[in-house]
């Protein structure tokens, strides 16, 4: 018979087999910490540059909005198609705008080279209402152009016959007045107030010639130029 001394007591589960494995499986295998998910993060570009930050969307939070792009405080151009009417002079030309029924001189600079003087694509700029009204004269008959030259009629001719910067400006007609459709566009400028309201102050206008050109006019200076 062997002697119990000689061999020590180990550690002797007195539990049922199956007890025994699962708290030996539960002490091998300490239980996992739950691990959140990662937080997505979408970034949105705007249109001004800047960027949004938005969470991705669970069913548990919704998506944060993105920033939405801020608008301009500048007012936007006015474009339109006019129905329009060009006559050519000596120094310059006339443009008659239906949608505004206004009647706008463009008289060419002068620019010497040498001995040579020519109409430059730039010069003074003036605008008028179109006064004229069916049954006025639509020329004076005692105003008399040179051969190969005519006299401005109807709006056009009383705006020459009535101002003498637009007559000795722009010189005899050159042609008959010949109808186009042109596409006019305003631009306002100006400048915001203290409590950022804005306050128009000019315009710069761009319109098409009869020959397709695009034609600039800076309202403030009285100038216009055709590139």
């Amino acid at each position: 018979m062997s002697d119990p001394r000689r061999h020590p007591p180990s550690a002797i589960c007195h539990l049922p087999l199956a007890a025994c494995l699962l708290l030996a499986s539960c002490a091998a295998s300490p239980s996992l910490p739950e691990i959140a998910p990662p937080l997505v993060i979408t970034v949105v570009v705007t249109p001004t540059g800047g960027a949004a930050i938005a969470r991705s969307a669970s069913a548990t939070e919704p998506a944060s909005p993105t920033l939405a792009a801020s608008e301009s405080p500048y007012p936007a151009p006015f474009q339109a198609s006019v129905s329009a009417v060009y006559q050519d002079f000596e120094r310059g030309f006339m443009i008659y705008l239906s949608d505004r029924k206004a009647i706008w001189v463009f008289v060419r600079s002068m620019v010497s080279s040498g001995t040579t003087v020519s109409p430059a694509n730039y010069g003074a700029w003036f605008a008028f209402a179109d006064s004229f009204q069916e049954g006025d004269l639509e020329t004076d008959p005692t105003i008399v152009a040179p051969q190969n030259f005519q006299q401005p009629k109807r709006g056009f001719g009383k705006v020459w016959r009535e101002n003498a910067e637009v007559r000795d400006g722009l010189g005899w007609a050159l042609d008959f007045e010949r109808p186009y459709q042109t596409t006019a566009t305003d631009f306002s400028i100006g400048a915001f107030d203290s409590p950022g309201n804005y306050a128009p102050q000019s315009f710069i206008h761009t319109l098409s010639a009869l020959d397709g050109g695009l034609i600039h006019v800076d309202e403030a200076t009285k100038v216009w130029s055709k590139p």
